[in-house]
């Protein structure tokens, strides 16, 4: 057989190769990094699909999924996977204690209630690590839990607080739950293996040839290999993945026991033996095990049917019992019951959902199963919708080839009865996830269903390949496993490490020079944080929108609480336009992370409420903090704990100005075309035009004269006392400023101008007709 595929091979490789020149040079244009990456996968998958013998392109997928483990592994901090921190704590209580925990007393995790088989081998693998700062790296973030900073999970990122310890070399436990980690990559791996032999004996129809099979296979396992959740699954500490391997492997058996091409004897006993060892293997992973024992019934009708079932089944009962008897008889002596179900319950108590899910509830959730088969890694880290667009596609595809299949009655699939105890088990397997899922907050993850991963992908496979004619079927699967694989090979570096970054700092001196900023800070809170520079990144923001804000900013001191930013953006009548309460530097950099003398640079971004009304606004910054007493931090030297940014504006669509029915007094630097003045005892208004953008914050002076020229009052200014500078003012833009002056009865004319505060210029001021103002003073009557 080998021989077979491996002659196929030998004769397309050069017609391969010949593509893949092609290939390259429609492509030229493409970036040589992004062309070698794909011309490299395209090369391996390529002669793998092209059917050069079995082992070659497994060994490849293979040799790509555990060094995508070995980066995923090292790239998601420790911990930062659900229940990590409790996994691994079970196995370091077995490790260390060297006895099964008392669930009665000894409770060092909520996960102590799970089967032990997973956490026993972990707790081998990590026994010769030094795990003595355990304790410290399991904290907790309490920022993760502030709902008003982490509302859906996107505010704060990093569910433990990490220490130096984590960074290489690692020290004490964080060897061991890295190791631990490796231990899940070789149950993946395993997996993967099992997955292509399940393939192989499905997929014996007619109607394929050996080669075509062999790339069905491959498909498979490459569709679990390159699957970026099964990837996550296989380098973190969790018994999600020993649950997978060990019900893939009773799928495996179970498949073989199918085989239509085998002997009658796989209906003995001692097959049935082993099969129910098998499904106790997987229970005594998870309690998801006991739901393989509906295929595993099934089989029993299913193998030599007009044989009496009653000896395989208690071939059956007697394999479970004598792999997994013990633990259930343990926890019936110590709990009163078989799974210890009370302790279960009261150790996910805290989730019980109050009432159940209902049913539109659980459909509700039906797009997180898909989306969160191939995504939500880490905690809550989730795909660009555009990348799950494309996965849905793809998995329409799978249905609508999967349903011509079965129209067509299945001719892939030769090993009918294997095939039907794989749909028996997923379906037993969404009947659990479903009853979880109504009974449990926070479930909504499709990592509970992996233990399906081989229906699914074979379902899949068959999909796909039903919709393409064999002749197409390589580079279907080259074109269904390169995207995925190219998908994986991202992900850590578009998804993971870009969600734990911290900042790149420097010193004070150091970011003063790369940044170009004034060399005097401007404010420093509580005595420990001190701001250098604050800055908007643009003047203008329309209702709805966000403003850009940038902090330049370190530690003076060690900082001994989680401060929290503060950004505000108040209107002309001090009304709130726009707040954000955030962690520094996208909620990965806490304040008590801040080393003294370590400066960066941060990146805000500040929503406007849609409602705001078109206008000035002021931006200000504030810290707050939570100890010894809430409240805001303190700016030294000053009597408040609020900094003022920067003056921006609220845009709106601005109509043009209407013409005057008057010619208008005065026109300042061709941009400020003043229309009118208007007078009250206590109030001069001037009504202003923009022409154009000033192009600066300039300084409106107002002389009050006498009848003889004399100056009896002054008033130097920016307009609305400085809070809608006239750099904010805009073409076509009508402004009211009304000043407070107060008249006496002897003042008889204004003398009035603009000039810029800083070098004391004045704004060229003209006539309506052209002609200058002398020295750029505009004189008014007082009417």
């Amino acid at each position: 057989m080998a021989d077979a595929v491996s002659s196929e091979a030998r004769g397309q490789r050069p017609e391969a190769r010949s593509r893949k020149l092609e290939v390259g040079e429609q492509r030229t244009s493409l970036s040589p990094l992004f062309l070698n990456f794909q011309f490299f996968l395209r090369s391996r998958l390529a002669e793998g699909f092209a059917g050069s013998g079995s082992g070659t392109i497994l060994n490849f997928i293979l040799v790509a999924f555990l060094a995508l483990c070995a980066i995923y592994n090292v790239t998601l901090p420790i911990f930062e996977a659900p229940d990590e921190a409790s996994h691994f704590r079970y196995a370091h209580y077995l490790a260390s204690e060297g006895r099964l925990p008392d669930l009665k007393r000894d409770l060092p995790s909520h996960e102590v209630t799970q089967p032990v088989l997973y956490y026993a081998l972990a707790a081998l693998v990590i026994s010769p690590f030094d795990r003595s700062n355990l304790n410290q790296l399991v904290l907790l973030n309490p920022d993760w839990f502030d709902r008003s900073l982490n509302q859906g999970y996107v505010g704060v990122r990093g569910q433990h607080i990490h220490t130096e310890a984590e960074r290489w070399p690692y020290q004490g436990a964080v060897w061991a739950v890295r190791v631990a980690r490796w231990l899940s990559s070789l149950l993946g791996a395993a997996t993967i293996i099992l997955v292509y032999l399940i393939a192989r004996r499905i997929f014996t129809g007619r109607a394929i040839t050996e080669a075509s099979r062999a790339r069905a296979a491959a498909l498979c396992a490459a569709l679990v290999a390159f699957n970026p959740k099964f990837i996550h699954l296989s380098s973190i500490v969790n018994n999600d993945i020993a649950i997978t391997l060990a019900a893939t492997a009773t799928c495996g058996w179970m498949v073989r026991m199918t085989n239509p091409t085998r002997a009658r004897g796989q209906a003995a006993a001692h097959a049935f033996f082993v099969l129910g060892a098998l499904v106790a293997t997987a229970t005594l992973c998870k309690l998801q095990g006991l739901g393989l024992l509906a295929p595993a019934l099934a089989a029993v009708f299913l193998v030599a049917p007009r044989q009496s079932p009653l000896t395989r089944i208690a071939a059956l009962l007697v394999g479970f019992l004598a792999v997994a008897g013990w633990w259930f008889i343990f926890n019936w002596l110590n709990y009163d019951h078989p799974l210890a179900w009370a302790q279960v319950r009261a150790a996910n108590e805290a989730l019980l959902r109050k009432p159940p899910l209902s049913a539109d509830g659980v459909i509700a959730t039906l797009p997180l199963w898909f989306t969160s088969y191939w995504g939500n890694l880490g905690i809550e880290l989730h795909y660009d919708a555009w990348v799950n667009v494309v996965l849905f596609v793809a998995l329409a595809l799978a249905v609508i080839g999967c349903v011509v299949a079965f129209a067509r009655r299945l001719p892939m699939v030769g090993n009918r009865a294997g095939f039907t105890l794989l749909m028996i088990w997923q379906i037993a397997l969404v009947v659990m996830f479903v009853w979880w899922l109504r009974s449990y907050v926070g479930t909504e993850n499709s990592r509970l269903i992996m233990p399906g991963v081989a229906p699914v992908v074979v379902l899949t496979a068959m999909g796909w390949l039903t919709l393409a004619p064999q002749r197409v079927w390589r580079a279907t699967s080259i074109a269904g496993a390169g995207s995925l694989l190219a998908l994986a090979v991202a992900t850590p570096f578009v998804t993971l490490r870009p969600a734990y970054a911290t900042p790149d700092t420097m010193s004070r001196t150091a970011l003063v020079a790369a940044y170009r900023l004034p060399s005097a800070g401007v404010a420093v809170f509580d005595g420990m944080i001190e701001l250098l520079h604050a800055e908007v990144g643009a003047k203008r923001v329309a209702p709805g929108g966000q403003l850009e804000v940038i902090l330049y900013w370190g530690a003076l001191a060690p900082v001994n609480q989680s401060y929290r930013v503060v950004l505000e953006a108040l209107g002309l009548d001090g009304e709130v336009i726009g707040r954000k309460l955030a962690i520094p530097f996208g909620g990965r950099f806490a304040t008590q992370r801040w080393q003294p003398g370590a400066y960066f640079r941060d990146v805000y971004r500040l929503p406007i409420d849609a409602t705001a009304s078109p206008g000035p606004a002021r931006v200000q910054l504030k810290l707050y903090k939570l100890y010894p007493t809430p409240g805001d931090a303190q700016i030294n030297g000053a009597n408040t704990g609020t900094f003022l940014i920067d003056r921006v504006k609220v845009t709106s669509a601005i109509a043009p100005a209407p013409a005057s029915s008057q010619p208008p007094i005065a026109v300042f630097g061709d941009a400020l075309r003043l229309d009118r003045v208007r007078f009250s005892p206590d109030q001069v208004t001037f009504d202003w035009t923009t022409l154009k953008p000033p192009g600066g914050d300039y300084t409106f002076f107002v002389h009050i004269l006498d009848e003889n020229g004399a100056q009896i009052a002054q008033q130097d200014a920016e307009p609305f006392d400085g809070q809608y500078p006239t750099g904010l003012w805009e073409a076509g833009e009508r402004v009211r400023d009304a000043r407070a002056l107060v008249l006496s009865p002897e003042a008889r004319r204004l003398r009035i101008g603009w000039y810029d505060r800083r070098t004391g210029q004045r704004l060229a001021a003209h006539t309506a007709d052209g002609r200058p103002w002398p020295d750029d003073i505009v004189f008014v009557e007082i009417r």
